[in-house]
Order: structure tokens, then C-alpha cells, then sequence
């Protein structure tokens, strides 16, 4: 069962050294309008632990995340523009509309990701594997068409590195 935690709670008790805080769900503060996003931008979050965690609509601009365990965190609709994902866990993470725009993901585990309309413009990304990729931009990602284009990934009307767009749908086993 997930237990609820404010941005402000969560960056205090990182601070004082704890680190797990699998299973959260990131709530908005008292006295914020609740559809507005959750502000975490800037924040070092290193080595965390929010496996299953609940983030959505989270602003992470500019966050650092290094090795950070996000296996199956929902981060929908969330901002990860320009944040560093370098060497983490987001095996089955929910991405899906998620802004990855300039974000650092390299050595990240990005299988069995949902990241249907899901931006990584200019992302400096490794590759999938078994991911959900309908809809989603890599315009002016470091990723190549082949790392995004195999391994089971469902790709349609996906957007390439180079503009082109991939209609599918379809599966690539390749």
C-alpha cells in the first residue's frame, strides 16, 4: 500500500540521510491547487530508492536521479526535461506522456517501458528492449533508429532521431 508523502517531506528526509522510500505516492502540499504539478525541480535525489512510486505530473526538470531505483514508478505526465536518469532502474516504468526532452539516460534500463507519447527530444539515450513506444518523439535524440526499432519494442507513429516517422503498428523482433 502506497503512503503519501509531500515534495517538501521527501527532500527533508532525504536530506537527513534516509533513502528507500519505495511504494509513495508524491502528493501536492497543503494550500497548492492539486492540478498543479509537484515541484521537484533541481532536486539531487541520487541512489534513491521509489520502486513502484507514484509521480505523476511531477516537475523533475534538472533533477538528478544517478542510480536511482525507479523499477515500475509511475511517472506520468510527468517533466524530466534535461535531468540526469545516468545508470538507474526504470525497468517497467509507467513514462507515458512523460517529458524527457535533453534528459541523460544513458546506462539506464529502459525495458519493458510504457513510453506511448512520451518525449525524448534530444535525450541522450542507450536503448529499449520489450517497450512501448507509440507516439513518442526521439526528434534530435542520441539514440539510433536501431536501438529503438528492435528487441520487441511496439512501435507506431513514433518519431525518429532524424524526423522520420515509423507508422506501424507493429512489433520489431528484430
Amino acid at each position: 500500500m502506497a503512503w503519501e508523502i509531500s515534495a517538501e517531506e521527501l527532500l527533508q528526509r532525504y536530506a537527513d540521510g534516509e533513502r528507500d522510500f519505495r511504494g509513495i505516492e508524491l502528493i501536492q502540499s497543503q494550500g497548492v491547487p492539486s492540478d498543479s504539478s509537484i515541484n521537484l525541480e533541481g532536486a539531487i535525489l541520487r541512489d534513491i530508492n521509489l520502486r513502484k512510486a507514484y509521480f505523476r505530473q511531477a516537475d523533475l526538470t534538472g533533477a538528478d536521479l544517478t542510480g536511482a531505483d525507479l523499477f515500475g514508478v509511475s511517472l506520468e505526465s510527468a517533466w524530466l526535461k534535461r535531468a540526469i536518469v545516468r545508470d538507474a532502474n526504470l525497468h517497467s516504468a509507467n513514462l507515458s506522456w512523460c517529458d524527457l526532452t535533453e534528459a541523460d539516460l544513458k546506462g539506464t534500463d529502459l525495458n519493458h517501458i510504457n513510453a506511448s507519447r512520451a518525449s525524448f527530444c534530444g535525450a541522450n539515450i542507450g536503448g529499449f528492449s520489450y517497450a512501448i513506444l507509440a507516439h513518442a518523439n526521439f526528434r534530435s535524440a542520441d539514440v539510433s533508429k536501431t536501438n529503438i526499432c528492435r528487441f520487441g519494442n511496439l512501435i507506431w507513429e513514433t518519431i525518429m532521431p532524424n524526423g522520420s516517422v515509423e507508422r506501424g503498428p507493429y512489433w520489431k523482433w528484430k
